[in-house]
């Protein structure tokens, strides 16, 4: 799994101002009756929503972001990705051109969810959410499972990374105190 998103936060959003001048969401919902991902707003039979199928099931209404904030995340194909997040109240956005993720739900700790939506995107999920809550009996199931490896994978990687960035800090107090020691050096054989 790429690891692009494990450096990601939430950021600061609102979804009541701009809709479709700086902000825009692809979202899909299942068709009640054949199962079938319909892209788009939704709120109608299948067939009026989608003008390939010949079902008459019922598709819910999409309704998009609901939350003050989103996760911003490099996304090529918003409509593919947006599939692939079917089930999850999670919705693909496109912020100022850039892409991410926003959820349409709210009221618990979503941190399973956020997770599992960027791993089912290909990503190790944002390290930030790796503090899984242990409620509603998560944790024993085997996506439960997979999402947790995915957010140990995440924190390992960070990790990582703090250890890297606390070896360059390292290495630049050991160039500045040999600089320093090499200009004594110099000014005591000029003097």
């Amino acid at each position: 799994m790429s690891c692009q998103a494990v450096d990601v936060k939430p950021v600061d959003f609102d979804p009541s101002v701009g809709f479709g001048d700086t902000w825009d969401y692809v979202e899909a919902v299942c068709c009640e009756k054949c199962g079938l991902a319909v892209v788009g707003s939704g709120g109608g039979s299948h067939a009026d929503c989608d003008d390939d199928a010949d079902c008459d099931g019922y598709v819910p209404t999409s309704e998009g972001p609901i939350m003050n904030y989103w996760y911003p995340v490099e996304i090529n194909d918003t409509e593919e990705a947006a599939r692939l997040l079917v089930g999850l109240p999670l919705c693909v956005v496109t912020v100022s051109d850039a892409t991410g993720l926003a959820l349409t739900g709210g009221g618990m700790d979503l941190s399973w969810e956020i997770c599992e939506a960027f791993m089912r995107l290909g990503m190790l999920p944002p390290a930030h959410f790796a503090n899984l809550p242990g409620m509603a009996g998560r944790g024993t199931s085997a996506k439960d499972r997979w999402i947790a490896s995915g957010c140990i994978r995440s924190c390992n990687v960070a990790a990582g990374w703090m250890q890297s960035r606390a070896a360059r800090v390292r290495e630049t107090l050991r160039q500045a105190k040999a600089r320093a020691d090499e200009d004594k050096a110099t000014s005591r054989v000029d003097a």
